[in-house]
């Protein structure tokens, strides 16, 4: 993948200056691009190499959240900071209503400076685009234990 067309994706759409990328390569797979720290790719075999940084199965262009969690710290545009409460909502995987002075479309998420995380804006409404692996439930939202085989029940009894 085009270098120079992988770093214009992030100047357009977040303000991420070019020297961000120094020492990073790009690798097109399919839909999804790859960033790895080396001057090109190792002349073997393989399925993928480096980090997963863009989905492109969709338009526009999706950026994962290891990626903004890299890079995102250096956005200057279309950056969302959310208030302790929200950062909790949009930890759990819910969707916010709120407005932003951002464009329609993936935003970089952050909390107290930090970054969350991408986000997907619509005006009026933020859909959080973490991976329901990377998710986070407070005890009221967390799934009700279930026994397992050697889980010790109230009464003492197995």
């Amino acid at each position: 993948m085009n270098k120079d067309t992988v770093v214009s994706m992030w100047r357009e759409r977040f303000g991420i200056s070019e020297d961000v990328f120094e020492g990073f390569s790009f690798f097109r797979r399919g839909r999804m691009i790859w960033a790895f720290s080396l001057p090109e790719i190792p002349p073997f075999r393989c399925e993928s190499i480096g980090m997963r940084v863009i989905s492109m199965r969709e338009s526009p262009w999706k950026p994962t959240t290891y990626a903004l969690q890299l890079w995102g710290r250096h956005a200057r545009k279309n950056v969302i900071d959310l208030n302790d409460e929200m950062a909790r909502r949009f930890f759990a995987g819910e969707s916010l209503e709120l407005r932003a002075q951002v464009e329609r479309g993936y935003v970089v998420v952050t909390h107290m400076g930090s970054v969350i995380g991408c986000g997907l804006y619509t005006p009026g409404k933020l859909i959080s685009q973490l991976p329901r692996e990377r998710r986070i439930l407070d005890d009221q939202n967390a799934p009700e234990h279930h026994a397992q085989p050697g889980d010790t029940q109230q009464d003492g009894t197995e």
